[in-house]
């Protein structure tokens, strides 16, 4: 799927009650944060049964099935943040495919840190493309429609991501016979880094090495992560009297893909500032498609463990304490055991909508999507 045929994304991870990044490594069930593998399904699929038998989708108990909700809000591409490579995860995959979106794969922090992933890299990288290939193993899964490497240089810098890139387009061909170029981006938070605009000075460093590869430079995409409104992106950046959008084409000639936009519900007139946002994206894609590829709306639902602060209300949906199914593991349902995984129980809750279902909804099932 080519990224110059979608527009309207979302960030996706769901997890319930009581996930926590903190504490996540220590169960099986949230290992990773991964949210895209198979036992996560009842989260995001129409069906799930595990080893012990207990089941959603079946009978009277039923999955949340977020894929199909995230299809009918609208959603042409989900942003992931974390995946396990050791995880099976084609039924996401083939599931995103059914329903026609995108899907924008993940390479954890984990790979890119210098005291965890990255040193090993020339395993791990193989490691990830084969868990992004297709059923015959010899490409990317045909859903994929970019690999986004790492969130916010947290625990690595430019160094990291340069290197990391050119190792993963060199193993390529390693893995797939002849792969197929998907674009390549590194989320990137709307920091000025030392420059005059947000993100430039990450740029500066970023940019030059991979942009003098051939085999790289035509399928790199800026992904900043930016929570300014729609006048500041389009219109008058840093009082320039030009959009920072615009300001970045200038800087850079490299398409643009926003991999978090947003507002959290505790700011004045939020509904507003998305609505406008969002619709921005889609009005300077419809002129501009080689220059804005897409935007990723931040997020789907709220973080569970840090609901009612202003970094847990940014979703579409927030968690409720009714819980639809119940699920129980056993060691069975997992391909890796670093942890004690038999009695791993998830708690599929029911969402519920916030002020942000209708200013995303107007604008990513409007005619101009």
């Amino acid at each position: 799927m080519a990224l110059g045929r979608i527009v309207n994304g979302i960030c996706y991870d769901g997890f319930p009650a009581p996930y926590d990044p903190s504490t996540a490594n220590q169960t099986c069930i949230f290992f990773g944060s991964d949210a895209a593998y198979d036992a996560m399904k009842p989260l995001w699929g129409a069906s799930y049964t595990s080893s012990s038998g207990s089941s959603c989708g079946t009978g009277g108990a039923k999955c949340r099935h977020d894929l199909k909700a995230m299809a009918d809000l609208g959603v042409q591409l989900i942003r992931l943040y974390d995946w396990d490579p050791r995880n099976p995860h084609h039924d996401f995959l083939n599931e995103c495919n059914e329903l026609n979106m995108g899907v924008l794969v993940s390479v954890s922090n984990y790979f890119l840190q210098a005291d965890a992933g990255y040193p090993d890299r020339a395993t791990k990288i193989p490691a990830l493309l084969r868990s992004f290939a297709n059923h015959a193993g010899t490409d990317y899964h045909p859903i994929i429609a970019g690999v986004v490497f790492g969130n916010e240089l947290a625990g690595y810098g430019a160094e990291q991501c340069v290197t990391f890139t050119q190792d993963w387009v060199r193993l390529e061909t390693s893995v797939f016979p002849k792969p197929r170029r998907v674009r390549l981006g590194h989320p990137v938070q709307f920091a000025k880094f030392g420059a005059r605009f947000p993100c430039f000075g990450f740029w500066d460093q970023l940019l030059p090495p991979l942009k003098a590869d051939p085999a790289i430079a035509p399928r790199l995409f800026l992904a900043p992560q930016t929570y300014n409104d729609a006048a500041y992106l389009f219109q008058n950046a840093e009082n320039s009297g030009v959009g920072w959008v615009d300001q970045a084409w200038q800087a850079y000639a490299t398409p643009i893909l926003f991999t978090e936009i947003g507002l959290d519900r505790t700011q004045a007139n939020y509904q507003k500032t998305v609505h406008d946002q969002l619709q921005g994206v889609q009005v300077y894609n419809k002129a501009h498609p080689d220059r804005l590829l897409a935007s990723c709306f931040f997020q789907y639902a709220d973080k569970v463990w840090m609901e009612g602060t202003s970094e847990g209300s940014y979703g579409v949906f927030s968690h409720t304490n009714s819980i639809i199914c119940t699920i129980r593991y056993t060691a069975k349902d997992f391909t890796h055991w670093e942890v004690n995984c038999d009695g791993n129980t998830l708690n599929v809750d029911e969402l519920t909508q916030t002020g942000l279902f209708a200013p995303v909804t107007a604008v990513y099932r409007s005619q101009g999507s």
